[in-house]
This record gives structure tokens, C-alpha cells and sequence, in this order.
């Protein structure tokens, strides 16, 4: 992807934006540690939150704690099981999907001393990392569904098929359509933010990407437009209607030559699914880098008033040679 081309070499701030990694790290560090090397044979309970506003919850039972059961929460799983999400879970974790507990979407239970065989692999790092990576998997199932039948030059379904990532907050929200046709596919983000600020450092950045893409070659093409200009691919839809409030929308126009091989194709569902991620965290750190700016101005304006010193407007008196006294005003 565009934003992704410039960042070779993973998450050095030093080449640019910093490229944030999609598994939950929380998740994959006690994954890793039960299904790993060391197999730390120890009973947990482990609740965590994501961004999207997706819940894990890994357990293992103290009768049984070779059995890893890891339960998801998604915010729009009908959409996305809808689209190809419960057919990718079976397919990566096969024999492995269980019932999940109230209040969560997906689960799979995995034995620590039988990990199952899937595209993966069989190895237990791979199997950890594959689990703590869940939110890309099931999210990306329908952008992945698109993309197959792109590559293949298949039929597209009609319509729009739109995944509510997460509701517009003070820390940002959107929604992802994806538009298939026989040539290429669209996928467009809504973006909002609550806060005013946040929405016009939010109008910049999105429109640096249709900047970038005409310096790196060979990359998805992007365009933006404001909250009151929907883009064409999704006017016909009837809940995309435009809003002037919203920060704006920007799309990506995926073609054949970007997902013509398995590899490309993950690597593009899996930017794709965490690009509100990505515009969250550098929304957020923007904010807080300007902050930093100004506290150090502040601070350096008060050191100067305080080496400053004041000129004595009072009367000094002087003597001359002869010994008679003036006052100097």
C-alpha cells in the first residue's frame, strides 16, 4: 500500500510514519507462552480490549490447561460472518471453532500437545501468532472474498458490502465499504472524529495520502473527499449519504496487479483492516507531539523572564571630586 511502501523497515520512526503491527501483543505474549517453546503450563483468565472496540478473552482451565480457548468479540460480526468471516475462521483454525461465551462472537480451543495443521503451518509460535491475530483474519475476510474474485476475474456480487468498524468517538471511528467490480475493487472509509481538532488534523493527513501516492510507484491509487462529497462508489448506497460534520473519506482502488499472489493479497487485507488503527495512533501522536512543542516554548519564554532584570527607576546621588553631593535622575 501507499502509506506502507515508505516504511521499509518495519516500525523505525527514523523512515517515516511508524507502521504498527496488527497482532494484539498483550494476546500474543501469553499465547506465546502456553502454545511456545517454554509451554508455561499455568491456568488464566485473560480479558483484553483492542481498538475497533474488539474483546478477547483467553482461558485456560486449571482441571485441563493444556486446552487454550480464546473467545473474540467483533463489532459488526453479522456483516462480517455475512461476507466470508466464519468460513476463513473454519478454514484457518480447522476443527478448532467452539461455542462462544455471552457476550463474545467467535471462539476456538486449541490443544497445546495437538496443534491442529492449518495454512499456517503446524508450528506453535506460528499457531500463537495466528491466534493473537485474530481481529485481521476475521475482519479482513471479506476484502480477502473481493480480492479472490478479483484475481481470478470471477463475477462480483452486487451491491456494497459495508463493515462498521468501530462508532465515531472522542478517539475516532468509521466505517469500511468495499465496492467489488470485475476490474478492480474500492475500498472506502467514512472517518470521523468527535473532537473538532482531531477532524482537521485528521482532513490534512488523509489528503498527504493522495500526495504520496504520486511519489511511490506502482501503488493503489487514492483519492479524498470531504464529508458532504461521498465518493461516487458509494453514492448509491443508502445509508452513505454525505455528511459536511465528518472528517471526511478516503478511498483505495485495489487492482489485479496488487493481490495477484497469495502474499500481496493477506498483505493488503491486513493494511486495509488496521488503516483506522494506523490514523488513530498518528491522529493522537500528532496532537501530542504539538503539545510537547508548546510546553517546550512555554518553558523556555519562562526562563527568559526570569533572567530578566528590571532597571531601578529611582534617584542615584553622586559626589564630585571637590566632595559636593547631585542627585543623577
Amino acid at each position: 500500500m501507499a502509506w506502507a511502501a515508505k516504511q521499509q523497515g518495519g516500525g523505525s520512526a527514523a523512515n517515516g510514519l511508524m507502521h504498527l503491527e496488527s497482532e494484539n501483543k498483550i494476546l500474543m505474549e501469553a499465547l506465546t507462552a502456553r502454545l511456545g517453546p517454554s509451554q508455561k503450563r499455568e491456568p488464566c483468565e485473560l480479558k483484553i480490549a483492542d481498538f475497533d472496540d474488539v474483546l478477547y478473552k483467553l482461558f485456560v482451565p486449571p482441571e485441563t490447561p493444556n486446552l487454550v480457548t480464546l473467545h473474540c468479540a467483533i463489532k459488526d460480526w453479522k456483516g462480517v460472518k455475512d461476507n466470508g468471516g466464519q468460513d476463513r475462521l473454519e478454514e484457518t483454525f480447522p476443527g478448532c471453532v467452539c461455542t462462544a461465551e455471552e457476550g463474545f462472537d467467535v471462539a476456538i480451543r486449541v490443544d497445546a500437545d495437538n496443534i491442529p495443521k492449518g495454512p499456517w503451518g503446524s508450528t506453535r509460535e506460528a499457531c500463537a501468532k495466528q491466534m493473537a491475530d485474530i481481529k485481521t483474519l476475521l475482519v479482513g475476510a471479506p476484502l480477502v472474498k473481493a480480492f479472490k474474485l478479483l484475481e481470478s476475474g470471477g463475477s462480483p456480487q452486487s451491491g456494497i458490502t459495508t463493515i462498521q468498524m468501530r462508532k465515531p468517538t472522542p478517539d475516532g471511528g468509521g466505517e469500511m465499504h468495499i465496492v467489488a467490480k470485475a476490474d478492480r475493487v474500492t475500498v472506502v472509509f467514512a472517518v470521523d472524529f468527535a473532537d473538532e481538532t482531531d477532524k482537521a488534523i485528521t482532513r490534512i493527513f488523509l489528503q498527504e495520502f493522495v500526495e504520496a501516492q504520486r511519489s511511490v510507484n506502482n501503488c493503489p491509487p487514492a483519492n479524498f473527499s470531504r464529508g458532504s462529497e461521498p465518493p461516487m462508489e458509494i453514492q448509491s448506497f443508502p445509508n452513505a449519504d454525505g455528511n459536511p460534520d465528518i472528517a471526511g473519506f478516503i478511498s483505495f482502488t485495489i487492482f489485479k496487479s496488487h493481490v495477484d499472489s497469495k502474499p500481496k493479497m493477506l498483505q493488503s487485507a491486513k493494511q486495509l483492516v488496521n488503516f483506522l488503527t494506523y490514523l488513530q495512533y498518528h491522529v493522537k501522536a500528532t496532537k501530542t507531539y504539538m503539545h510537547m512543542r508548546m510546553r517546550s516554548k512555554v518553558n523556555s519564554l519562562l526562563q527568559v523572564l526570569t533572567r530578566a532584570q528590571q532597571t531601578s527607576t529611582e534617584a542615584k546621588e553622586k559626589k564630585t571630586f571637590t566632595g559636593k553631593t547631585f542627585t543623577r535622575k
